[in-house]
């Protein structure tokens, strides 16, 4: 029977090259024979899995990206109805059973997957319960990730899905590169100026600095912030700003996520609703240093292995 926890303490993030030790405890199965099971720490707590379970149900885009990306072919239903990745795409076809989207599960539909391990996380995280008491004995993981502490929470995470399929060395080498690159960014990002990140969505446009959704461009890329915090912090939709504040606050780096196009939802572009004489005023637009970043990426795929390949790559062009 899958132990219901009730975990409500802040996840204790390791260091960075310990992360791995912390999920790495494998047991045989209570029952079962010669299955063998995995302990590992999701955002509440610690939890048995099947180690290589055949067949997985994903309710966190992130977490798809990273299976995908390590080649993990046991992902057998995926929420869906949403936006779907581009470079996720093949997970909309019929191939995919549709378990529900990432907000509300099917639990009819669940069954049908037959699954030995569900994971949820972000978006998806408030179904845990739900799913855990409708699948007693399937165990459901929790792999959100902790927007304080982006870089470490998404390692984190990377290696627990990567030890449960014995991926470790596969994600490790990955990870270490990207290690290399954000030790390099940080040294360029402290003598480029100020930045701040601007997120446009229905022709308005939001702001965030320190403390949020998007606060890893300071707190793990070294981006010097052009102000504190915004507004309430706990906010998924940032502050709205006028013009007139984003020229008042003279950003040097401005980074774009169009919610818009990673939505797939119709309107004017973040390029079209920019397009202003205030904002053409800013050191950013002058020196060219508007960066319209990969608004899947940074909005949708929440700390999977590819897409934070893919912030760094949007870092390293900002400072190109």
């Amino acid at each position: 029977m899958t132990l219901h926890r009730h975990l409500t303490a802040v996840l204790a993030l390791p260091l960075l090259g310990l992360a791995l030790s912390a999920c790495a405890n494998e047991n045989e199965a209570a029952s079962g024979g010669d299955t063998k099971t995995i302990t590992v720490t999701d955002a509440l707590g610690e939890e048995e899995v099947p180690l290589n379970p055949k067949s997985v149900v994903v309710f966190d885009m992130g977490v798809l990206d990273t299976l995908d990306t390590l080649g993990v072919d046991a992902v057998t239903g995926v929420a869906k109805g949403g936006a779907t990745p581009s470079y996720l795409k093949k997970y909309a076809g019929d191939d995919y059973l549709a378990v529900g989207d990432l907000f509300e599960p099917d639990l009819e539909a669940i069954p049908r997957a037959k699954p030995d391990l569900i994971i949820v996380g972000g978006r998806s995280a408030a179904m845990h319960d739900t799913l855990e008491k409708n699948f007693d004995g399937v165990p459901v993981l929790d792999m959100s990730v902790d927007e304080n502490a982006y870089l470490e929470s998404s390692r984190k995470n990377i290696l627990t899905l990567a030890s449960i399929f014995e991926e470790e060395q596969q994600a490790e080498k990955i990870l270490a590169g990207y290690d290399d690159r954000i030790a390099a960014v940080k040294k360029q990002a402290g003598g480029a100026g100020k930045g701040l990140v601007l997120l446009t969505s229905g022709g308005e446009v939001t702001a965030y600095s320190l403390n949020s959704r998007f606060g890893f461009v300071h707190d793990v890329f070294g981006v010097t912030p052009v102000t504190g915090e915004l507004g309430d912090t706990e906010s998924r939709h940032g502050e709205a700003v006028s013009f007139e504040y984003i020229r008042k606050a003279n950003p040097d780096l401005l980074y774009v996520v169009d919610r818009d196009a990673a939505i797939g939802e119709e309107g004017k572009s973040a390029e079209e609703i920019l397009d202003n004489a205030l904002v053409k005023k800013t050191s950013a637009w002058k020196n060219e240093k508007v960066t319209y970043v990969d608004a899947e990426a940074w909005y949708i795929v929440v700390g999977g292995l590819t897409s934070l390949g893919t912030l760094i790559d949007d870092i390293e062009k900002s400072l190109a």
